[in-house]
């Protein structure tokens, strides 16, 4: 069989590791192969194998982070089948961080009841887990596209994904057919200003996945991290949680810990709790920062964050306090799937951040992402190789109708976004913003020819508008959707999840649950 995966994190080559005794995998990235946030990761990954309770505080920290809106069934099933396969990585060699007698070390991090995050050569983790799963691969049957696009599936007349259509570097076209498509295209954190996302194109499997009926579920759902080094002006990278986790509180510019009298966990509450403190106290007119002074050996346990400070001020070392803005990190909706990638379209798949499998909930905790990714790659490529067979009859695009949006318009749309949908949200300002986003979506004229840019600008758009549609539908609070106008949360609805979909025109609704449920996909 051919696979086909879209995306080139964690979760791309977990499943490429894991996919044995296939004749062809084609990797489509939009840029170069490593330029992605799985390279960036600087916390660590969770590993709760060998605590007392086999990781059942684990699943209930995971399930409280989230705010209670998290499936509890997905996060046992993730959770206790990341032992295994990140016990795996061990097995091979992966150099996880260890003391002088050979000890795995663990480090804490925000809405933990204990230290389980494993980390590589302090704060390279993601870089150094990428590098060992790259190595796994080289004898693989894999061609890579760098630089193309993907703009549209193709079906066949059984209504089954079966390829996909690009655009290349040149700005060609290209009709790639497979067996199956696996959608690991990561977030959209960097639709909003600042973000935490690597400078790359912005994702788009959504919008492919929604052109073709494939429901998107609680797409209002967008983390911000609350330690973005620099200021609302001047954002650097991130600085890792596991600063805090180490022993670093959160001041404002008047020396006060503003988080003690938040939160019982004081600086390491769950993010979103903390990037919402952090915006309160810009609305004060405060500077907020990260005082390390606690931090023992700060230099060698954070080598990539103190080469990131030094290129953005070395006096801050001088002061021992990092000064730290919000910004949008993490996409907690995305495609509807279940824990092996299976969405509504068959032989179409969605893995890793790009999915929405409600392990997250409405806030992910800490080092979660990593773990979310390796283990839903294993059990995607797992899942494909016990249940297909080589699709029959040719696939074709569907006509797309893409509008001609100008730069000025999407660049004014974007920063707009933060003030719109950020940490703190307005209904009637969310309206007046969905109202400017549909106006531009249904007025600009149709393309005659999509390119790359055309494309990137629509789906911003596009993306905004189904973000503001799921915001607007939870008319309530929950994690990281706050709602200033809504901002306790109905019990009546408490474990609703939003779900926009494409029947012919864009429709949002919410789907009662009365409790953690689990939702039911077609399969194959």
């Amino acid at each position: 069989m051919h696979i086909i995966i879209i995306g080139s994190g964690i979760a791309a080559l977990s499943c490429m590791k894991q996919l044995h005794n296939v004749s062809k995998i084609t990797c489509i990235t939009q840029s170069r192969h490593s330029n992605n946030s799985s390279y960036q990761a600087q916390g660590g990954i969770c590993f709760s194998k060998y605590e007392y309770d086999d990781g059942q505080s684990h699943i209930e920290d995971t399930f409280h982070a989230g705010d209670g809106l998290g499936d509890r069934t997905v996060i046992q099933t993730l959770i206790k089948q990341s032992h295994s396969v990140i016990q795996q990585l061990i097995d091979e060699g992966l150099p996880f961080d260890r003391d002088d007698q050979g000890h795995l070390l663990y480090a804490m991090e925000g809405a933990h009841q204990h230290p389980r995050i494993l980390h590589a050569n302090g704060d390279q983790t993601g870089r150094i887990i990428m590098q060992h799963l790259a190595s796994s691969l080289t004898a693989k049957p894999i061609v890579l596209y760098e630089h193309h696009v993907v703009i549209d599936l193709l079906k066949n007349a059984h209504g089954e994904a079966c390829g996909v259509v690009t655009i290349d570097e040149k700005g060609q076209f290209q009709h790639i057919s497979g067996d199956a498509v696996i959608c690991a295209t990561g977030g959209v954190s960097n639709l909003f200003t600042p973000h935490s996302s690597p400078l790359s194109p912005l994702s788009t499997g959504a919008v492919i996945a929604f052109h073709h009926h494939v429901p998107l579920q609680n797409m209002e759902m967008i983390q911000f991290h609350p330690t973005l080094l620099g200021t609302p002006q001047k954002a650097g990278g991130l600085i890792s949680e596991a600063v805090r986790g180490a022993g670093a509180t959160f001041v404002n510019d008047a020396g006060i810990n503003f988080m003690d009298e938040v939160h019982p966990m004081k600086s390491l509450a769950p993010r979103d709790i903390t990037s919402r403190m952090i915006f309160r106290q810009q609305q004060l007119g405060h500077q907020c920062y990260l005082d390390i002074r606690p931090v023992t050996h700060f230099e060698q346990r954070f080598p990539t964050i103190t080469q990131a400070i030094r290129r953005y001020d070395a006096t801050i070392f001088d002061t021992q306090r990092i000064p730290v803005t919000l910004g949008a990190h993490y996409t907690i909706g995305g495609i509807s799937a279940d824990t092996n990638g299976c969405t509504a379209l068959p032989r179409f798949f969605a893995i890793g951040e790009a999915a929405c499998t409600h392990f997250h909930g409405a806030n992910r905790l800490a080092s979660n992402s990593l773990l979310e990714g390796l283990v839903m790659g294993v059990n995607c490529a797992t899942y494909i190789q016990h249940h297909l067979s080589p699709v029959k009859g040719e696939g074709s695009p569907q006509s797309l109708a893409i509008p001609h949006i100008s730069d000025k318009v999407v660049q004014t749309l974007q920063q707009q976004s933060f003030s719109v949908l950020g940490v703190e949200r307005h209904g009637p300002v969310m309206q007046r913003f969905k109202a400017r986003l549909e106006k531009t979506l249904h007025e600009a004229p149709e393309v005659t020819q999509i390119t790359k840019t055309v494309w990137q600008r629509y789906c911003t758009v596009k993306l905004l508008q189904i973000i503001t549609s799921a915001a607007l539908e939870r008319q309530t609070s929950r994690g990281v959707h706050y709602r200033c106008d809504h901002p306790h949360v109905d019990t009546n609805h408490q474990y609703d999840m939003t779900e926009i979909y494409n029947g012919g025109t864009h429709h949002v609704k919410s789907i009662a649950r009365k409790r953690e449920a689990t939702t039911v996909l077609h399969r194959g």
